[in-house]
């Protein structure tokens, strides 16, 4: 998989956006108009598969020895199948929660893992995490789809996470311009995507404007 493995960091991004557009595009995966069901589009996709590898992939940026590649590659392609499930289900309208559990269970994960990766010594690592965060959140339309329950503790990990890396990264002895931006555009959808609809409130999510503050 070159979204992995390549060793351009822009092939990696756009072998994976390519995925996404793959994934969304609902009209490969069936045999007719109006027959859209996420169970089957989750097997004939494989895309359990793949976040399951990303994940895994994402589980190692903080050990000794990581291979730098495919962390980037996995936090991209990993938030791309976060996005095209969240919004494979929204616009369905089947929210069969038992039957999908093992696949929310995956995209939490790796939605918790791209905030603790916003703390990384490594910018590179850092960047693609804040980068993915708004890919996996990001929505077609003005109004974003409600937050499943199932990503409630994710979203709180991944608020606590980007507030600390904003007051690091926009304090003046650990100033890093590009990596805040990045981090307030991240923000900015995921506060939009955990207060639209999603019935709930946390301590997180008000740090979340104080950091931004």
């Amino acid at each position: 998989m070159q979204a992995l493995s390549s060793h351009s960091a822009k092939a990696r991004r756009h072998f994976s956006e390519v995925v996404g557009h793959l994934y969304e595009d609902h009209t490969l995966w069936t045999d007719s108009l109006g027959s859209f069901s996420v169970l089957d589009w989750i097997d004939v996709t494989g895309l359990m598969k793949m976040a399951t590898l990303c994940m895994t992939k994402l589980k190692t940026m903080f050990e000794p020895s990581i291979l730098l590649g495919e962390v980037h590659g996995a936090a991209f392609l990993g938030s791309q199948c976060v996005r095209a499930f969240r919004l494979a289900e929204a616009e369905s309208g089947q929210y069969a929660e038992d039957a999908t559990s093992d696949c929310w269970a995956v995209c939490a994960d790796i939605v918790s893992l791209l905030g603790k990766g916003l703390v990384h010594s490594d910018a590179a690592i850092g960047n693609a995490c804040s980068r993915a965060i708004v890919i996996a959140f990001s929505y077609e339309g003005q109004d974003a789809p409600n937050l499943n329950k199932k990503l409630f503790d994710a979203v709180a990990i991944v608020l606590d996470k980007m507030n600390a890396s904003l007051k690091k990264f926009s304090s003046i002895d650990h100033a890093d311009p590009n990596r805040a931006a990045s981090l307030i555009q991240a923000s900015g959808l995921l506060l939009a995507a955990s207060t639209s609809g999603a019935g709930s409130s946390n301590t997180c999510e008000k740090d979340g404007f104080v950091g931004l503050g």
